[in-house]
């Protein structure tokens, strides 16, 4: 396994302003042709419907 790019998300409190489900489907993954072979072939990114959640992205 290897990791491709990784969202860090930091909430404005503590206990977290969304849920720990909403922050994980907030995280996409969209093919970018009929058979993907590696991970070049997905772009990755984050819905921004959490308002005031913007994750630090490390690639």
């Amino acid at each position: 396994m290897c990791m491709e790019k990784l969202f860090w998300f930091r909430h404005n409190c503590k206990s977290g302003q969304y849920s720990t489900a909403k922050v994980h489907r907030s995280v996409k993954a969209e093919k970018l042709c009929e058979n993907p072979k590696s991970a070049e072939d997905y772009r990755f990114y984050y819905d921004e419907s959490l308002e005031g959640l913007v994750p630090e992205v490390i690639v």
